[in-house]
């Protein structure tokens, strides 16, 4: 059973052997159809657009070498194939004779066997020390044709091939665009704004160039804010109590700022698709850019709002504070039907907040005279830390003369008295809402028409104050 085992051993050698000869010729000729298939794509590129012809290239390639290998597993030498090779080389064929039978208690068997294995080593040497036929130069000749060939074909690019490059280029930024908003339709709670989202990925699907992706998407964020409007309106309105409703639901105060954040998130979207875009020398038209800016612009004033507001709220009351001790002035007012005089004395250690109009001049005490209408607090000017940037000099209302403005440096004084003029203050009135919308209209579709929006853009300005019209 031994000597059976050892024989079997150099047959599997043989075997062994008998693929790798065999294998060799095909893995070069799969090579050089495989090239050959790769330069025959990249020459057929060279006449006309076709996107993504290097990635086709390269699997062609991969496939081709896939199936000479299977080719290769598939045209493997067998079993019986190595022993009828083998046993060539032994003089009497006692390889092919020993293992034909299966009693090894027979004492012929036994001397075949004995013989076998002594005469395996030298036969599996004179195996392979044969002639083979390894190197097929047909085919090496055409794998260092097909590389040279790609090489220059590599190397010098056609106008086709160049334009094919940046189409690609052109759909992996539309891909990115599509990643993005997929990222948010993910991202987002409310029903409508999922909706509104999902849409534009169904849009973005039929878009064949990054312009017109950009565009969606600005449009999109043209939508949102538009939705937002409608809401900040409804919740304004309700807060002056022109209608009898209880406010936003708390589903819309959620929708609203996840309007907000959407906004923001398609707007930064868009300014990296337009970046991308001029990367690649194909920047936006002049109207989406104007668009764009034009949402960058809401959107940063949208912030400033928002964190001036929340700076409002936390400086008021210091405010107030600082108004009623830093605030000390002296006016005595004589008015007639035209002119009013004053005389004041102030000191000021702060900044205060008031309202008025007046003018006066002050020297020394601070006495002067002025022309003017209405009365207020104003800011004290003096020894103290206030600033006369507050201070503002409407146009006089009445009167025929004009008025003069002393220059004279302020003295130091102490508080007097003050008096107020008799002057009438108009407050602004309220006017109802229908009664404005027209001029705000025809003013921010003049602006929009001067702007050169898309006309897309301009039928969702035209939709929002038709909706308000209506109602």
């Amino acid at each position: 059973m031994e000597r059976r085992k050892q024989l079997r051993k150099y047959i599997q050698r043989a075997k062994t052997s008998l693929t790798v000869e065999r294998s060799i010729p095909i893995a070069q000729y799969g090579l050089f159809f495989a090239l050959l298939s790769s330069a025959s794509l990249v020459l057929v590129s060279r006449l006309f657009v076709w996107p993504f012809y290097r990635q086709t290239t390269l699997i062609v390639f991969i496939v081709v070498i896939l199936a000479a290998g299977i080719f290769m597993w598939w045209k493997r030498a067998k079993e019986k194939e190595a022993l009828h090779r083998l046993d060539d080389y032994f003089l009497h064929n006692e390889l092919v004779t020993a293992l034909s039978f299966q009693d090894d208690k027979d004492p012929l068997i036994q001397s075949l066997l004995t013989k076998a294995i002594q005469n395996a080593e030298t036969s599996f040497i004179n195996f392979k020390s044969r002639k083979k036929h390894l190197f097929r130069p047909k085919a090496l000749s055409g794998i260092f044709m097909s590389i040279v060939v790609l090489a220059v074909l590599y190397l010098f690019p056609s106008a086709t091939q160049m334009e094919a490059i940046e189409v690609e280029q052109e759909k992996a930024v539309i891909e990115d665009v599509k990643k993005e908003v997929a990222k948010l339709e993910k991202k987002a709670q409310t029903k409508d704004v999922k909706e509104q989202l999902k849409e534009l990925q169904n849009t973005l699907k039929e878009a064949e160039t990054a312009e017109e992706a950009l565009r969606e998407v600005v449009k999109k964020q043209k939508e949102l804010a538009l939705k937002e409007q409608q809401l900040k309106d409804k919740q304004t309105t309700s807060q002056n109590g022109a209608t009898e409703g209880n406010g936003l639901s708390k589903e819309d105060v959620e929708q609203l700022k996840e309007l907000a954040q959407m906004q923001q998130e398609l707007t930064q979207n868009a300014n990296s698709t337009q970046t991308a875009m001029s990367k690649l020398g194909k920047p936006a038209s002049n109207t989406l850019q104007n668009a764009i800016a034009s949402a960058n612009h809401a959107n940063n004033s949208q912030q400033n709002n928002s964190n001036s507001s929340q700076n409002s709220s936390g400086n008021s009351q210091s405010s107030n504070q600082q108004g009623q001790t830093g605030q000390q002035s002296q006016s005595n007012s004589q008015s007639s039907p035209q002119q009013s005089s004053s005389n004041g004395q102030g000191q000021g250690q702060g900044q205060g907040q008031g309202q008025g109009q007046g003018q006066g001049q002050g020297q020394g005490q601070g006495q002067g005279q002025g022309k003017g209408q209405g009365n207020g607090n104003g800011q004290g000017a003096g020894t103290g830390q206030g600033s006369r940037s507050l201070l503002t000099t409407p146009n006089r209302i009445g009167g025929s003369s004009e008025t003069s403005v002393d220059g004279g440096a302020l003295g130091d004084g102490s508080h007097v008295s003050e008096q107020q003029g008799n002057g009438p203050i108009t407050k602004g009135t309220i006017r109802p809402y229908d009664e404005v919308i027209g001029s705000y209209k025809d003013s921010y579709i003049e602006s929009s028409e001067r702007l050169q929006l898309p006309k897309d853009l301009q039928n969702v300005v035209q939709s929002y104050f038709t909706s308000i019209e209506s109602q």
